[in-house]
């Protein structure tokens, strides 16, 4: 174990190729200041998208990306909270929010470009929604996916949105209905059309993952959920190609024992998942993430701690249905990390983006990958202060991140696009 992870170090240690010099930097732009909650962003493969973002209970929006011009013009987009955006390669999109109406918590769901001017009523409840997620394929239809919380019962519920007369089905459809209020539902969605939500399960019959499949040509949920893996597994994350296929990570750490990181693959023709393979252990692991394109390449990151050490950022790459050898240090001694996003292009180019905390206060830095990791790029920094909420798109015609930093009234969302 101790040599495995000197190999590592020292390859951490090795001199990394230098971003690509056709990738040219805009300075950094404030879009907003104040009560700043959640903030996302997406691009098409034009390069061009949108950030929308909350700021004390109200919504706003405004164009961006590599390709759009600089200016920068924020628009009004309603009351809500709790955002979530999502695009395709076309710049069809769907934006999702939650939104009090008296002891009445509602979702609402707009798609992006259509002319009505408030957003439609996808779900509304007395009780709590957690979880909420949205993705888009290449038409522009839309799955929303959520956990509702009512008095006793969880529902796993979703929702869907047809771009034929734009209209959405006149109920969402429960999936499962985990016993864990804390479970987390994660959505994988590919361009064509193919979806799945994996839960945590836990009962007197089963505990681990399930999965529910979703079939384009019927437009209907599977009729009950498969089990991915039959142990417990917590902070899980999904990602699918636009085959089909799919790929979950999960975090294993029996009570006294170590934490085990771990996989499976979904191979779409066999209609199964692979026995779970293990791509590290540690004392304690935290934070997994996981991305995949649509042909098939994908990354997984996470930290790890060892008893009495720091935590350290990992990444291991996924090709050809099978998981490449070795792990590759991210963090590089820049400072504590303290938060990450991860993305990747069509073409394979993927991103790294890592809020590190300093003695003097913190920085973000962007690192891409070419078949290797390039020398981290200094994206900005909060001397004194702290930077937050780091969110990252690619696309082939470049690169948009957004963090926040500051505190308070004095909160303030960055943006920094290449082109």
């Amino acid at each position: 174990m101790a040599m495995g992870l000197l190999k590592r170090f020292a390859q951490a240690l090795k001199p990394a190729p230098v971003e690509s010099n056709d990738q040219r930097w805009r300075a950094a732009a404030p879009l907003d200041r104040g009560r700043l909650g959640e903030a996302r962003l997406a691009l098409d493969h034009r390069g061009r998208g949108l950030a929308l973002w909350e700021n004390g209970g109200s919504l706003w929006t405004m164009p961006m990306g590599p390709a759009a011009s600089p200016a920068l013009s924020r628009l009004p987009f309603g009351e809500g909270v709790n955002p979530r955006l999502a695009l395709n390669p076309e710049g069809r999109g769907l934006a999702v929010w939650l939104a009090d109406l008296g002891e009445e918590r509602q979702i609402l769901g707009k798609a992006l470009g259509a002319g009505e001017d408030l957003g439609h009523v996808v779900f509304r409840t007395p009780g709590l929604v957690r979880h909420l997620q949205v993705a888009v394929d290449r038409r522009g239809d839309a799955l929303v996916v959520w956990l509702h919380e009512k008095v006793g019962r969880i529902e796993v519920m979703a929702h869907s949105f047809s771009t034929r007369g734009e209209a959405w089905e006149k109920e969402p459809v429960i999936l499962g209905l985990p016993s864990d209020p804390m479970a987390s539902p994660r959505l994988a969605a590919n361009q064509r059309e193919h979806a799945m939500v994996l839960w945590e399960g836990q009962d007197s019959l089963f505990e681990g993952l399930l999965a529910s499949h979703y079939w384009p040509s019927d437009r209907i949920w599977s009729d009950r959920p498969v089990p991915v893996v039959a142990h417990a597994a917590h902070h899980h994350q999904v990602a699918m190609d636009d085959h089909g296929n799919a790929l979950a990570l999960w975090i294993h750490a029996p009570y006294g024992q170590r934490g085990a990181l771990e996989a499976s693959f979904y191979n779409v023709q066999e209609g199964d998942w692979s026995e779970p393979v293990t791509l590290t252990t540690s004392q304690e692991i935290s934070s997994p993430r996981l991305i995949m394109n649509g042909e098939g390449e994908a990354l997984a990151a996470w930290c790890q701690r060892e008893s009495g050490g720091v935590s350290r950022l990992f990444s291991k790459a996924f090709r050809r249905r099978a998981w490449e050898p070795g792990v590759e240090c991210l963090d590089q001694d820049e400072g504590r990390p303290h938060d990450y996003a991860l993305d990747m292009g069509p073409d394979g180019r993927a991103g790294f983006l890592v809020v590190q905390r300093g003695a003097t206060g913190d920085h973000v830095s962007l690192r891409t990958r070419q078949g290797v990791w390039s020398a981290p790029r200094i994206m900005g920094s909060a001397p004194g202060s702290i930077c937050e909420s780091p969110r990252l798109a690619m696309c082939p015609h470049g690169t948009s991140v957004l963090w926040t930093q500051g505190t308070g009234d004095e909160k303030t969302l960055v943006l920094v696009d290449s082109h």
